[in-house]
């Protein structure tokens, strides 16, 4: 339309009759003006491009009915707007030019022979101004609850008072119709591409979940057809992308779990029931691992399957967790050791059934009903409190001799007890834990032998004794043996203090050495290897305190060099000798044994006595010691080197 046929629709708005308005709420039928203007809105055409489907249509309808303008008006609140027109020149006017709204008015059909000679046009501006229509002829179009959007017309400049034949109008209504028809297919079209960019955009939230997901993730069909796996199944599986759809799943079982996999499956399919089943997956690297299988069906609003939705997940690490837990648990529970749990405020939890045993409890209930410093004597509760617990506080741990009490009889049971905190996965301490060994055997044991080396003791002094005593005999006879007899007496009861320090003892009877030193207890032990005053091994050198432990070992290794000396080495001529010297430096001592004047060495002997075996382990296992021999021509040189709080002990 020329720009001066638009000026004058806007210009004569005022006398155009109330009617025809845009702001006017006519109603005719079921509808209004809002749910028509509503209706035109939501099929989201107004404004868009021409279309050749549309131009077409109207090309007919011109064709048909001899028209030299026909138009899809589409009749907006302020306007009218044509989805396509032929000889108009515009793609929309205002309201008050339209003739189409009396169209939608009207009925299906609105034909108006003479335009001038019509109430309801006689002052529309496209009939009194340029282009001076006459003659109008609109078939409506409807919405889908047929609600009129507008009309499909045709229009002349000269009146036609037969108005159309019946085959321009039957034409003319068919054409309208295919119109409505093409825009509800628009608006299903529409949905479909919004319905579907929302199911593009739910699937590719569905992927970037499953991606994130730790578990193997799949769906099917409601038949069970496998349509999906996520990365994280081809990443465990190693198998090619899509191999597995379908039923290629079930190749990866382990093949003692297949059958038992289907039945399962086919079950859940059947019943509708949700999917859950431990078996074997077979791992990229040919491995099977234990895996969780479950699956739920996703269901309609009418109750249907539409998928469904399961996981694998790898509890392979877990599974042999268990196992261990249960190989741990017998071992706990067929332990002859007393093995308990407590919380950090000492109450009982778990004690196998040697605790049990050991301290006469009748179940776990009855021990559960206990506190860690219940089990024990006055004596060792006060040990238990002062010493043990504050230790495991400081160093963690904390092990030592201490007394049970049994429940029932009040017997005291010696143990050793040891206690330490048990960590949670944060390393939080959430109680602490023992495993106790029951002492009362070894206690028996223990004073079994004690009593035995105390015999033996006896009896080698005894021998001692008797060999001193002939001596004396043989002095008292033979005034000229006198003085041999007294130094023999001298040696042999050198050498029964040296065995007092060499042989086992017990912490009760072992040799009092407060205050001792190395040399001192040297000294002690060489007494015996002393010769016309002159003692045969020199000491000199650096001392050193030694413990009662220490002193011991230390005893049995020399005792037995000196020994080994007199039969092979530096004492075992006149003119032969020893020199012992002691040398602190850092944190070690070492006591060097250089022997001199014996038979010449030819290098270490073929075997080790078995004494010698004894001061080996002696120096290795109670001083954490280091010893070496040089088997040198001239005499052997043996150098012992200690820490020094070793040596203390």
């Amino acid at each position: 339309m020329h720009p001066a046929r638009a000026r004058l629709c806007v210009r004569e708005t005022m006398a155009v009759p109330p009617h025809i308005s845009a702001r006017s709420e006519s109603t005719v039928g079921p509808w209004s003006t809002a749910d028509r203007v509503a209706e035109l809105h939501d099929l989201a055409i107004l404004d868009t491009e021409p279309e050749p489907l549309y131009d077409d249509l109207v090309r007919v309808a011109a064709y048909v009915c001899r028209a030299p303008v026909a138009l899809v008006s589409l009749v907006d609140a302020e306007r009218q707007w044509f989805k396509s027109e032929v000889g108009l020149g515009t793609r929309e006017l205002p309201i008050n030019c339209s003739v189409c709204a009396h169209t939608i008015e009207a009925g299906d059909l609105l034909i108006i022979p003479d335009l001038t000679a019509d109430p309801r046009t006689i002052e529309n501006p496209l009939v009194t101004g340029a282009p001076s229509f006459r003659f109008y002829a609109g078939a409506v179009i409807r919405g889908a609850q047929g609600i009129p959007l507008g009309a499909l017309c045709v229009l002349d400049r000269a009146p036609r008072p037969d108005g159309l034949d019946s085959d321009q109008t039957a034409t003319l209504t068919a054409l309208a119709r295919q119109i409505s028809s093409l825009l509800e297919h628009r608006r299903t079209l529409a949905r479909v591409a919004v319905r579907e960019a929302e199911i593009a955009a739910s699937e590719r939230r569905f992927r970037v979940m499953t991606a994130a997901m730790p578990q193997m993730v799949w769906t099917t069909l409601p038949d069970g057809f496998h349509d999906y796996y996520n990365d994280r199944w081809y990443e465990f599986t190693g198998v090619p992308y899509g191999s597995t759809d379908g039923t290629g799943w079930n190749g990866v079982f382990h093949p003692d779990d297949q059958e038992r996999a289907w039945a399962r499956w086919r079950h859940s399919l059947s019943t509708g029931e949700p999917y859950e089943i431990e078996y074997r997956l077979r791992h990229r690297d040919g491995a099977y691992r234990w895996t969780l299988g479950r699956a739920m069906p996703l269901r309609d609003a009418d109750g249907r399957i539409e998928r469904w939705f399961g996981t694998c997940t790898d509890i392979d690490d877990l599974k042999r967790a268990e196992t261990e837990a249960r190989k741990l648990a017998a071992i706990v529970e067929t332990s002859k050791d007393f093995i308990g749990l407590s919380t950090l405020d000492g109450a009982i939890t778990h004690l196998n059934e040697a605790a049990l045993a050991l301290v006469g409890l009748p179940d776990l209930a009855a021990a559960r009903r206990l506190r860690i410093p219940d089990f024990f004597t006055d004596e060792s509760r006060r040990i238990l409190t002062e010493t043990a617990m504050p230790a495991v506080r400081r160093d963690g741990f904390w092990e030592g001799e201490l007394t049970f009490r049994h429940v029932g009889t009040g017997e005291p049971v010696a143990v050793f007890y040891n206690i330490f905190p048990v960590r949670d996965s944060t390393g939080a301490e959430i109680g602490y834990a023992t495993v106790t060994r029951d002492l009362r055997e070894s206690k028996r044991a223990e004073e079994a032998r004690d009593l035995l080396i105390r015999e033996l003791s006896h009896r080698i002094k005894n021998i001692f004794a008797v060999v001193g005593g002939l001596a004396a005999l043989t002095a008292r006879s033979d005034p000229a043996a006198k003085p041999f007899a007294t130094a023999f007496r001298e040696r042999l009861g050198a050498l029964a203090q040296a065995h007092e320090y060499v042989r086992p003892h017990t912490p009760e009877s072992a040799p009092a050495v407060a205050g001792q030193t190395v040399f001192g207890l040297m000294r002690l032990i060489m007494a015996a290897y002393e010769e016309g005053g002159r003692s045969r091994v020199a000491i000199s050198g650096d001392d050193a305190e030694i413990g009662e432990r220490t002193a011991t070992a230390l005893a049995l290794i020399m005792h037995e060099q000196a020994t080994n000396a007199m039969k092979y080495g530096g004492l075992s001529t006149k003119e032969g000798g020893v020199a012992l010297s002691g040398h602190r430096e850092a944190e070690r001592y070492t006591l060097t044994w250089a022997e001199a004047g014996g038979p010449p060495v030819t290098g270490a002997p073929s075997r080790k006595g078995f004494g010698t075996v004894l001061a080996e382990r002696s120096v290795a296992g109670q001083l954490d010691g280091v010893l070496e021999r040089d088997w040198a021509p001239g005499g052997l040189l043996m150098r012992l080197s200690v820490p020094l709080e070793n040596l203390r002990a």
